[in-house]
C-alpha cells in the first residue's frame, strides 16, 4: 500500500479520530460466546480423552476435572451437553441469518484474489524477521491471513459438530461412522486450536493488531487503522462517504431549486 509514514501531524490525528464500524454486535456476541464456550469445552474435552498413556493432559488435571464433576460419567455429560448448546446457537445464528448475512459476507469478504497470494508469499517471512522492507499488498476487511484461518474454522468447526453428534448419539448411528467421529473430533478441534495461537497472538499479543483485538469488544477501528492494514476496505468506505455527499449535496441542490420555483412570483 502506499506509505502513510509522511502523513502530516493533523491528518494522523483525523484519521485516529475518525472511526469505521467493522464488526456488528450480532459479530461480536458470536464471537465471545464462541470464546467462552471454547474455553469450557477444550479442557474438558482434553479431560475426557486423556489418560496416563495418551500424555494428552497431566495426571493431576484428570484428577481435578474428574473431582469437580464426581465423576467421569459427570463429566463426559457436562462436555456433550454444553456441546450441543453450541451446535445449536452457531447453528440457529448461521440459519438466521444465511442469505441476509452469510452468504453476502462469504461472497464479498471470504473470496482470496491475487493479492492475498502475494501477502501469503510475503507476511510470513515477515513475521520471521525477513524483507522488512518490502510492503504488503492492499488488503480488504479481513486480511489474507484472517480468511484463510476463517476457512480453517468454518471446516473445522462442522467436522466438529458433525463428529460429536455422532459420538453423543451413538446408538443412532453405523460401527464405521463412530469408528471414524473421534478422530475427526479430535483432528478437528486441533486444527483449529493450531490457528488460534496464531491469531490470538496476532491480535492480542501483537502490537499492530492491537486495534484489531480492541474492535471485537467496541465493534470499531480507527480509519488510520483500516488506512495502514486494510487499504481496500479503507478506499470502499472513502467511495461510499464520497457517494454519500454526491446524493446528500444533489438533494440540497434540488430542493433550493424546488424553493426557489415555488416562491418565484407568477
Amino acid at each position: 500500500m502506499s506509505s502513510h509514514k509522511n502523513i502530516p501531524p493533523e491528518e494522523r490525528r483525523r484519521l485516529y479520530r475518525k472511526t469505521y464500524k467493522k464488526h456488528n454486535l450480532a459479530n461480536i456476541l458470536t464471537h465471545w460466546f464462541n470464546v467462552f464456550m471454547w474455553l469450557l469445552l477444550l479442557p474438558t474435552g482434553v479431560a475426557v480423552l486423556s489418560s496416563p498413556r495418551l500424555g494428552l493432559s497431566p495426571v493431576w488435571l484428570q484428577e481435578l476435572y474428574r473431582n469437580l464433576f464426581g465423576s467421569t460419567a459427570n463429566l463426559i455429560q457436562f462436555h456433550y451437553t454444553l456441546g450441543l448448546i453450541w451446535i445449536f446457537v452457531l447453528t440457529f445464528n448461521v440459519l438466521l441469518g444465511f442469505r441476509k448475512y452469510f452468504v453476502p459476507f462469504a461472497i464479498t469478504r471470504l473470496l482470496l484474489d491475487r493479492d492475498d497470494i502475494e501477502w501469503f508469499k510475503i507476511k510470513p517471512l515477515q513475521m520471521l524477521g525477513f524483507h522488512k522492507d518490502r510492503e504488503l499488498p492492499p488488503q480488504d476487511a479481513y486480511n489474507a491471513g484472517q480468511k484463510a484461518y476463517m476457512y480453517v474454522v468454518i471446516l473445522g468447526t462442522i467436522g466438529i459438530m458433525l463428529s460429536g453428534i455422532v459420538m453423543t448419539f451413538k446408538t443412532f448411528f453405523p460401527p464405521l461412522l463412530k469408528q471414524f467421529a473421534q478422530p475427526v473430533h479430535w483432528v478437528s478441534v486441533f486444527t483449529i486450536v493450531a490457528g488460534l495461537i496464531i491469531h490470538v497472538y496476532m491480535g492480542a499479543v501483537f502490537p499492530e493488531e492491537k486495534e484489531a483485538f480492541f474492535s471485537m469488544f467496541s465493534g470499531k477501528v480507527s480509519a488510520w487503522y483500516a488506512r495502514a492494514h486494510h487499504e481496500k476496505w479503507y478506499n470502499e468506505k472513502l467511495k461510499e462517504e464520497l457517494e454519500w455527499e454526491d446524493q446528500v449535496t444533489a438533494e440540497y441542490l434540488e430542493s433550493i431549486k424546488e424553493g426557489a420555483l415555488t416562491t418565484s412570483p407568477e
